[in-house]
């Protein structure tokens, strides 16, 4: 509801029995407070796993919504439409991010939650009196991780389609990427079905490398894009075939690293850089003594 209308194992028994205040371990039927400000939790259902989403994560739910008397005020079960919003920022009321924090794919739980985390003393007029404790039924579909990939709330990365094993490219590689962006109301700015550049050099706006360097091969995402990482307050003029940014203007980003070749430096001065242009087999390198023989021998002699 918007407020404007593998798991950790106990070392020792004594481990076990503690109760985390803000996330405790609950049966079916069994009901607990979840923190220090008076929200309680019911499970009804068990979820799946042990994962549970983090802040900034775009969660879908299910939600029936009753006054204490049981009088029914709002509920997407009626409007046979899931709620999706991002957890944690302040989109909901503060009772629900607290509540959905703690819950797991696939739970069904039931929320007891005071006015100091939800309408406070002014309510919701008609429906939500002042000073009311509401209850929620809740089921949490799913999830979808969606990472604060600067820590300021600059930059949202959700991952559309998963990368390929777990490096990311450095400020040397050169990476070679498709892209679209567009401004909040979805007119496009720019976009293109193929660029290279030197990650640490950027592109286009400065997003772009921050990015970049937290994807893996084959990863596409989509950004959220405050304006300190986009234009900033004077904005940007259309050229040729790109649109105008106007000052102070959050960008949606749509981001695919195709792949990139990795650049380092080899020598200690810096001077020399080698550039990869096709991966080699296993991860045995010749030695100084390997070049005197055979083919590293006949190497040697031919470019002397």
């Amino acid at each position: 509801m918007r407020e404007n209308t593998d798991h950790p194992k106990a070392s020792n028994m004594e481990e076990a029995t503690k109760v985390d205040p803000v996330n405790p371990i609950i049966r079916v039927g069994e009901e607990r407070d979840i923190g220090k400000d008076g929200l309680k939790k019911k499970l009804v259902k068990e979820g799946e796993g042990w994962e549970t989403p983090d802040i900034g994560d775009e969660v879908e739910v299910h939600y029936t919504g009753t006054l204490i008397d049981g009088t029914k005020f709002d509920s997407s079960r009626d409007r046979e439409t899931p709620f999706k919003f991002n957890l944690g920022v302040g989109q909901v009321i503060k009772g629900w991010d607290e509540g959905i924090k703690t819950m797991k794919k696939g739970e069904n739980a039931i929320f007891n939650i005071p006015p100091e985390l939800s309408y406070g003393e002014s309510g919701s007029p008609p429906t939500i009196p002042p000073n009311a404790t509401l209850q929620f039924d809740m089921e949490l579909l799913s999830w979808t991780s969606v990472k604060d990939i600067c820590r300021d709330g600059g930059i949202f990365k959700k991952i559309l389609v998963e990368g390929e094993k777990r490096q990311n490219p450095k400020d040397l590689d050169e990476a070679f990427v498709k892209y679209e962006v567009c401004l909040e109301d979805g007119t496009l700015v720019s976009k293109s079905d193929g660029v290279e550049f030197t990650v640490g050099d950027g592109y286009f706006c400065p997003a772009f490398a921050k990015a970049v360097k937290t994807m893996k091969r084959g990863e596409k995402v989509l950004l959220t894009v405050r304006p300190q990482y986009a234009f900033g307050e004077d904005g940007r003029s259309a050229s040729g075939s790109e649109g105008a940014v106007p000052p102070n203007a959050m960008l949606h980003i749509t981001l695919e690293l195709v792949s990139w070749k990795t650049v380092a430096h080899i020598t200690k001065d810096n001077k020399i850089k080698k550039k990869i242009l096709k991966e080699g087999k296993g991860y045995d390198r010749p030695s100084e003594i390997n070049r005197e023989v055979g083919g590293w021998e006949n190497l040697c002699e031919e470019g002397s």
